[in-house]
């Protein structure tokens, strides 16, 4: 258990401002990195700047699973919050994907299957946590993810550079024998949002017939 809940909403309310901006402001990031090298490895200077990224998601992931298992820290309506990912089906026939598989480029799935999905918060930190896929998912700005999956190769934009981080392709060690994820930015620094101003204002606690203290919070 936490000792104290509000430093981990603080610095989930500080993640989610990072994420938020990065929705637009990682590309820019990226091609500064690119062209500011000059000399120094740019694959390491690329690799930075998304572990910074991937550092916020997997900390958030963490303190929002952590924070929904404590009663006495988190209300109950914040601790139920849901989200809308969206979800694309294992190809009929094809095996889930193993360790390796998971760095190739996924036509395992049907990617042109998307299926909105409202899921839990606590089910969206399970698959980054446990994240057998962790994938950046880019669209041109302004373009829905699945739309820019769908682009012809004879179409202009095919040609474009996508510069808006739509959120993260993510499947479980579980959950890759049915589906990939994609978690958009959005939502997911919504729900960050949510339990970061989540305040507790009163605690009830009673014990059960076994004599176990429980808690809620409002």
């Amino acid at each position: 258990m936490f000792n104290e809940s509000w430093p981990w909403k603080r610095d989930l309310a500080s993640a989610a401002e990072r994420l938020d901006e990065a929705r637009l402001g990682l590309s820019d990031t990226l091609d500064q990195e690119a062209t500011s090298s000059d000399g120094l490895d740019l694959f390491e200077a690329e690799t930075e700047a998304l572990y910074r990224i991937e550092r916020d998601v997997m900390s958030a992931a963490f303190a929002v699973r952590r924070l929904i298992g404590m009663p006495s820290k988190v209300t109950k309506t914040t601790r139920e919050a849901k989200a809308t990912v969206i979800r694309y089906p294992l190809r009929p026939g094809a095996k889930a994907p193993d360790i390796w598989d998971a760095l190739g480029d996924l036509e395992m799935y049907e990617m042109g299957a998307p299926s909105d999905t409202v899921v839990t918060a606590n089910e969206i930190c399970n698959l980054f946590v446990h994240s057998l896929i962790l994938r950046f998912a880019w669209t041109l700005e302004g373009m829905p993810f699945s739309d820019w999956w769908a682009v012809d190769e004879s179409d202009p934009r095919a040609e474009m550079t996508p510069t808006e981080l739509a959120g993260w392709l993510v499947a479980s060690d579980k959950s890759s024998g049915q589906y990939l994820t994609l978690v958009p930015l959005s939502e997911f620094v919504r729900v960050m949002r949510v339990f970061a101003s989540d305040e507790v204002t009163q605690l009830r606690s009673h014990r059960d017939r076994r004599g176990r203290m429980h808690f809620t919070a409002t």
